[in-house]
């Protein structure tokens, strides 16, 4: 393997993307014609996986550090932590525009596949792996492509009380990821370890693969 990752995580990110109006809630989304329900659902489970993201970052980065592992992520990493790490109070705060609790937020469930992306990622964290920087491509990738449509079209149809004020995640995201992946991309054109490299790309694949049952409803 080569630098050539990282265009295939590119083009792999891309046509992942366009796969996304298959899934149930989140072509609701992105078409806007999501109900309250759906948007409130999506919202959460949204939440349950942004709260790790500073904490898989720093995780991330403390175990290249203790490895001595692709010291050129070591800047990027911790500066993405800080960055990454409030983003769930915008979640918290949309769900409080349509009238809920944040505590009781905070307190529920973790679905399934958010549970398994969580402790996969942490696991390879642990090991010493730059893993993580996959998933949260691709993650980065998704918002950068569908949120600020998901914002537009939400805003236009309207359907959804108080939605003016419960887009702050969306629109927040579709805006700074597109300078978030350019900065991915010359990073991780930096990493020259193959096996580093491997386990970004199937970290990018993990999540590819559990992303949509994020939001699927679990019996």
């Amino acid at each position: 393997m080569n630098t050539d990752y990282v265009l295939r995580l590119a083009l792999e990110s891309e046509a992942f993307v366009a796969t996304l109006e298959q899934q149930p809630t989140l072509g609701k989304i992105i078409s806007g014609e999501a109900s309250r329900e759906d948007y409130v659902a999506y919202l959460i489970a949204t939440y349950h996986y942004v709260r790790w993201s500073g904490f898989l970052l720093a995780k991330t980065a403390r175990g290249l550090r203790a490895n001595e592992r692709c010291p050129t992520l070591l800047s990027v990493l911790d500066a993405k932590a800080e960055e990454e790490g409030p983003h769930d109070t915008w979640l918290l705060r949309d769900l409080r525009s349509l009238g809920l609790n944040p505590y009781l937020v905070r307190g529920s469930a973790m679905p399934t596949a958010i549970r398994a992306y969580v402790e996969w990622s942490s696991t390879l964290a642990d090991a010493g792996s730059p893993a993580f920087l996959g998933a949260a491509y691709t993650l980065e990738f998704i918002s950068m492509r569908r949120a600020k449509t998901a914002a537009d079209n939400l805003r236009r149809r309207g359907t959804i009380p108080n939605i003016e004020r419960a887009l702050r995640f969306l629109e927040g995201h579709g805006v700074a990821d597109h300078g978030h992946i350019a900065e991915l991309d010359a990073v991780l054109a930096q990493v020259r370890d193959e096996s580093a490299q491997a386990d970004i790309a199937l970290s990018s694949e993990v999540l590819r693969r559990l992303y949509p049952r994020f939001f699927a409803v679990e019996s």
